[in-house]
């Protein structure tokens, strides 16, 4: 079957990773076990972090949690060809925790519904993987052909077509970030980023409060409607974040030294769904003394200056993975329609103009890039 096979070196992250993506054909995974099941993307998504890893800025430590060489693609719509299921349509839920990997009894985190946390992620009946499309076993999305547990895949509704089924993923991401949050009636809250994940936390940070006051920081003038569609009631772009945000929340706007800048007051609740040192930086320096500041993008190596969340007793919480979210999140799916967010589609065939263009459709509200496998 025809696959992008991800296959690292240290000459390669030096120098090119991208280099380390290869288009050929290679044999199908295997069903590890009962219960497993073939699965035919349809479509599947280029996420930030296969970008990340693509591009050399992916965190050196989550190297351990993969096995290579690997099939990349967690973001996947596709068809069940194998079992009592076969002809099935359905969205694929990542994480490959205990129930996936048939351990028992199961992790604290599993246990409690949250298997992308998961203790066991290199045990089991599998390699080494947080998640399908970073482990050697499993297959991923960006192919022909992976397998599945039958734990981890939803049927899809007839009415939800597959542009809108593809990013059920990372809505259900987005779902699990909003829960972190905590968002409360007539809290003032910035969403930090307007991407894939910062429009979609939006449309979920609004569903859980509609109440809220929601300011979206987006960085190309194309991202103001689709940011506006998804339930901001203010956007600025992130020079004027700290004016706008003193605007709405009542703070008083502070500029020190070589212009650094400080809300004293600030928003109850702060998503950084970018993941840069600046994004986080100022994630800190607009939150409110012991507001909550949610990481949702997923940070690297950085450089930035955390003191304003010493000074004000922040609580910095990460939010990674879902917690029983993919049955909401394909509801929410059902009344928000994301598919439009789809920039366009690419055959596996032309995966490096897919790669070059992706970061470029952030700019103008049509935020992601998807791979046509199979219609």
């Amino acid at each position: 079957m025809l696959a992008l096979t991800y296959t690292p070196s240290v000459a390669r992250y030096l120098v090119a990773p991208a280099t380390a993506l290869t288009l050929g054909d290679i044999r199908p995974p295997r069903l590890p076990g009962p219960g497993w099941l073939m699965v035919k993307p349809r479509l599947s998504g280029i996420c930030g972090s296969d970008q990340a890893l693509l591009s050399g800025k992916a965190s050196l430590h989550l190297a351990a949690l993969t096995s290579t060489p690997f099939v990349p693609g967690h973001e996947v719509v596709g068809e069940i060809v194998s079992g009592p299921r076969r002809g099935e349509r359905v969205v694929v839920q990542p994480a490959l925790g205990c129930t996936v990997r048939g351990i028992e009894p199961a992790c604290p985190e599993c246990a409690s519904g949250l298997p992308a946390l998961c203790r066991h992620t290199i045990d089991g009946a599998i390699s080494a993987g947080l998640q399908t499309g970073y482990c050697r076993d499993a297959g991923g999305g960006w192919s022909e052909g992976l397998v599945a547990h039958e734990s981890q895949l939803h049927a899809v509704p007839a009415d939800l077509s597959d542009e809108d089924a593809v990013l059920v993923e990372p809505l259900a991401c987005a779902l699990h970030a909003a829960a972190i949050a905590d968002p409360q009636p007539g809290e003032k809250i910035a969403i930090i980023g307007a991407g894939t994940i910062g429009l979609l936390t939006l449309a979920a940070v609004r569903r859980l409060a509609p109440a809220a006051t929601l300011l979206a920081v987006v960085k190309h003038k194309g991202q103001e409607g689709a940011a506006r569609r998804f339930g901001a009631d203010d956007v600025c772009s992130p020079d004027r974040i700290h004016v706008e945000g003193a605007r709405l929340t009542g703070a008083r706007r502070l500029v020190g030294h070589q212009g650094r800048e400080l809300l004293l007051g600030g928003f109850d609740r702060v998503l950084d769904c970018v993941g840069s040192g600046a994004s986080l930086e100022q994630a800190t320096t607009i939150a409110r003394p012991r507001g909550r500041v949610v990481m949702v993008g997923m940070p690297g190596k950085l450089e930035t200056d955390l003191a304003a969340a010493w000074l004000r007793e922040l609580e910095l919480r990460g939010a990674y993975g879902y917690e029983h979210d993919f049955p909401a999140a394909l509801e929410l799916a059902r009344e928000l329609r994301p598919g439009r967010l789809i920039d366009r589609g690419w055959p596996l065939q032309h995966y490096k103009k897919a790669l070059e263009e992706a970061p470029r459709a952030t700019r103008n509200g049509r935020v992601k890039t998807v791979f046509e496998v199979a219609t």
